[in-house]
């Protein structure tokens, strides 16, 4: 007889490590299932470290979430004396109409946050490090900066497996069922039950899911780190993380973002960058880490219009996923098909910084059918076939 689980958690990447740290916190007997190993370069978690900011342009209803997400970092990375958080600062610049400067104009103004603006001529003087476009204005977000992505994973899968977690590696899911009893999940090596089942396969969502209603789609993105002209300029604690929304300048779309350089092999070799746009739509199965001339060419691209002092030899290219919603926000909700069964997917290459407290908001409709976190704007209802 197959052991039986409080809850079953498929797909520990992101969002499900720290959904098996905080069931297993909760006391719940818990089992993660995933079907590679953990953590892992074919993720989307993969490239070291990513993005934290608090005046989030995307919408502002997600700024409560990021508030209890900053306070459960703080949580996990005292608990397992690890640091996970780097508090740099964000500077955003783009043109006042455009998606950055706009949203986070928006984001500060409905939630109060310490968010300070910067003109043209302000922006030039403060970061002499870019070469912007006459028109172009600053906004600089004091309680941003970046995590730690592949071993925030890590630590959370050890935080939880310490409580008493199970983890269950390289090992796809076939299927899953949900009857009165329980739920069945079948992989390829036998069968595994329990009284409630959390879905969050990234990628992988879309055929684990079974909601034909919700398409997602899956896309390769780079991430790449550069060897600048003059590092000196570029160093953590005199640079902050950084996000340009071109907005068509010189045809040039989506948001470019990046990092400082750090001394820390864990951050990989140089100044990291990388574009938020979705790429080319392709099967998660057929995304590898093969890397080509134009993604060299794309790393550099926004370097030579607005960093110039930064251009240099590329030293690494990585291969990351997003999972792309239709809208571009977040699906987290009871699955339609039984009360047992609760799901997190389309993240939509902004969803990281979420992991902790999306972890806490999976755990809590798991074990008590409802959460207090504000994620009905998250939720099915918004697709209006469902």
């Amino acid at each position: 007889m197959p052991n039986h689980y409080d809850v079953i958690v498929v797909g520990v990447g992101s969002m499900g490590a720290a959904a098996c740290y905080h069931l297993a916190k909760r006391g719940a007997k818990v089992l993660g299932i995933d079907s590679q190993q953990v953590p892992n370069t074919n993720s989307s978690y993969n490239g070291n470290t990513r993005v934290i900011r608090l005046t989030y342009q995307e919408h502002p209803d997600y700024v409560p979430l990021l508030r209890d997400a900053y306070q459960l970092w703080e949580e996990i990375e005292q608990e397992s004396s690890t640091k996970l958080f780097h508090k740099t600062g964000v500077l955003y610049a783009g043109f006042p109409e455009g998606e950055a400067i706009s949203g986070v104009r928006l984001a500060s103004e409905t939630h109060n946050l310490p968010c300070s603006t910067l003109t043209h001529s302000e922006l030039a003087k403060q970061f002499p490090q870019f070469t912007l476009p006459e028109g172009m204005v600053g906004a600089l977000e004091p309680e941003g900066g970046y995590l730690l992505s592949e071993l925030a994973v890590e630590t959370y899968v050890q935080a939880a497996q310490r409580l008493g977690a199970a983890l269950l590696t390289s090992e796809p899911v076939i299927d899953w069922s949900s009857n009165a009893q329980g739920i069945n999940i079948r992989t390829r090596c036998g069968t595994h039950v329990a009284a409630k089942l959390i879905l969050c396969a990234g990628a992988w969502s879309g055929g684990i899911l079974r909601l034909p209603d919700v398409p997602l789609t899956v896309t390769r993105q780079v991430l790449g780190w550069v060897r600048p002209r003059r590092p000196e300029l570029f160093q953590r604690g005199d640079f902050p993380v950084w996000n340009i929304d071109p907005h068509g300048d010189r045809g040039m779309s989506g948001i470019y973002y990046g990092f400082p350089m750090s001394n820390d092999p864990a951050e990989g070799n140089g100044l990291k960058l990388a574009r938020h746009h979705p790429s080319t739509p392709m099967p998660p199965d057929e995304i590898t880490e093969e890397t080509f001339a134009a993604d060299e060419e794309e790393i550099l691209l926004p370097l030579r219009r607005y960093m110039p002092d930064a251009l240099g030899q590329v030293q690494t290219i990585k291969v990351c996923k997003y999972t792309n919603s239709t809208d571009g926000h977040f699906i987290v909700d009871r699955h339609p098909e039984s009360d047992r069964v609760h799901f997190a997917c389309g993240f939509s290459g902004h969803g990281f910084k979420f992991a902790s407290v999306m972890g806490k908001v999976l755990s809590e409709l798991a074990l008590d059918d409802k959460t207090q976190r504000p994620i009905g704007f998250l939720g099915l209802s918004r697709f209006a076939n469902l």
